[in-house]
């Protein structure tokens, strides 16, 4: 599972979160919205890990001649 696709996850359910927080009157500083955003994701990330998802980082693709070659041809 591709770490931007569990960001993503978290961002929409900690938004769920705060939309029903806000409906019940509750109101948190920025910072801490910030916080719990970066904490809900972590945590998310463990539970799946804890459950058999392994979370692949996003970053630069390696770069393989041969494999290019045969997409070209």
């Amino acid at each position: 599972m591709l770490e931007s696709d569990v960001k993503i996850a978290s961002m929409r359910l900690y938004a769920d979160i705060l939309a029903n927080a806000a409906r019940n009157g509750w109101n948190y500083a920025p910072e801490s919205i910030v916080s719990g955003s970066k904490r809900h994701f972590d945590e998310m990330k463990l539970q799946l890990i804890a459950t058999g998802y392994e979370i692949v980082p996003l970053g630069p693709r390696p770069h393989c001649p041969s494999l290019e070659k045969l997409a070209s041809d």
